[in-house]
């Protein structure tokens, strides 16, 4: 299941939160690509992404990864709280595979939202 909110970090950026519970369909997949492409609700958003992922299929793992950035130099950043180590090597094998370099892993959410605060400043001024 795929729970969002939109929430700000300190410093007043945009970020999408994803709070994750259990396996991941891949309806959920495509719901989730479908608040984030281009020309979305909440394009140019942030990513915090939180949960207790139990699984993630192949299938999953290909819509997730499917979705490349509108810019490739310069993507949304994304921070993944992850606390098994299994989990985050096998969702950074997917974060690798969509070609956002401006993803990092984080054991607690405090410290994904100052990577976010820190990188989403970075993001909105090189789109200017």
């Amino acid at each position: 299941m795929i729970a969002t909110k939109p929430i700000r970090t300190a410093s007043g950026h945009p970020v999408l939160q994803s709070t994750y519970s259990g396996d991941i369909t891949v309806d959920e997949a495509r719901q989730f690509i479908d608040l984030v492409k281009p020309g979305s609700q909440f394009d140019h958003h942030g990513h915090l992404v939180l949960g207790t992922m139990l699984d993630v299929s192949t299938e999953v793992r290909k819509v997730l990864s499917a979705q490349k950035p509108q810019d490739p130099d310069n993507p949304v950043p994304v921070a993944l709280v992850v606390p098994s180590a299994m989990m985050r090597m096998i969702v950074s094998l997917a974060m690798r595979a969509s070609g956002n370099p401006n993803t990092d892993f984080f054991k607690d959410e405090a410290s994904a939202l100052l990577f976010l605060d820190s990188a989403m400043a970075e993001y909105e001024r090189k789109r200017r």
